[in-house]
């Protein structure tokens, strides 16, 4: 779980926002929304333990990001994948190299293995074939999705994703709606930053929205975990059962059949 107590901060001399409070659990995905430059990438950095809040604190696991040791956060951001609105990449880096440093990251992957990985995860996000394409040469939403594969490589528990949606294009709302689903099934949390709540997500019954500064928090789905052998809790009316639209959906793990098939169902 992520816990923000009385969050705020201070930027260029002027205080962007304070008292924010957020518990994110496990299998949750929150879309946190807001203006331009209304500090909501500053506030995903300071989520992901990055930046010290000028006031407040953030919890993970029951310790402080900020005022636990340091071995905490550093093990927090290893455990955490991120996708940034726009991704520094220098000239000649291939789609490949991405996963290859993904790969060392993760304390090295076998070369068959790695490309077995790759391959499913670009499939996934409507990118095969494309590992050899230079990552400047893609487009913003091949660029945002083939960065999305790369952190999922990984399998991390936290995922905080800066504009994703935006940038992805909104033909791939319902298809990333299904894949998040998919991934909070299996006790991810993922926070979205995003400039608006996408039209088709809008039909899921949300659990929570509410507004704190200049956001607005909500709530698309949560999955609590189940303790091994004990029978599923139901689930509230309309939501983890259900995507926009109200169809049921598959499971699994990244790169395997569930996600796959929630990703896509939109197209069917």
């Amino acid at each position: 779980m992520i816990e923000a107590f009385r969050v705020g901060a201070v930027s260029r001399g002027r205080t962007l926002w304070e008292g924010l409070d957020l518990a994110a659990g496990d299998g949750e995905i929150w879309v946190v929304t807001g203006p331009p430059a209304c500090g909501k990438t500053l506030l995903m950095r300071i989520l992901r333990g990055e930046r010290r809040p000028d006031s407040g604190d953030v919890v993970a696991g029951g310790e402080s990001l900020y005022r636990g040791s340091p071995g905490h956060n550093l093990r927090f951001r290893a455990f955490s994948g991120m996708v940034p609105e726009y991704l520094p990449v220098p000239p000649g880096r291939t789609v490949g190299d991405l996963f290859r440093l993904s790969a060392l990251a993760a304390g090295g992957v076998v070369a068959a293995e790695r490309t077995r990985r790759m391959e499913e995860l670009l499939a996934i996000v409507g990118l095969p074939g494309v590992e050899g394409a230079e990552v400047s040469s893609l487009s913003a939403s091949e660029r945002a999705r083939a960065a999305l594969a790369v952190e999922l490589f990984r399998s991390p528990k936290y995922l905080f994703l800066d504009m994703l949606l935006a940038n992805a294009g909104r033909e791939w709302e319902e298809r990333l709606w299904g894949l998040f689903r998919a991934l909070a099934k299996e006790e991810k949390t993922i926070l979205l930053m995003e400039r608006r709540l996408p039209d088709r997500w809008q039909g899921a019954k949300e659990i929570l929205s509410l507004s704190a500064g200049p956001f607005t928090w909500s709530r698309m789905a949560a999955f609590p975990p189940q303790r091994q052998g004990a029978p599923a809790a139901p689930a509230p009316s309309g939501v983890p059962g259900d995507r926009p639209g109200g169809e049921a959906g598959g499971d699994g793990t990244p790169g395997q059949d569930g996600p796959a098939r929630e990703a896509t169902k939109g197209e069917e």
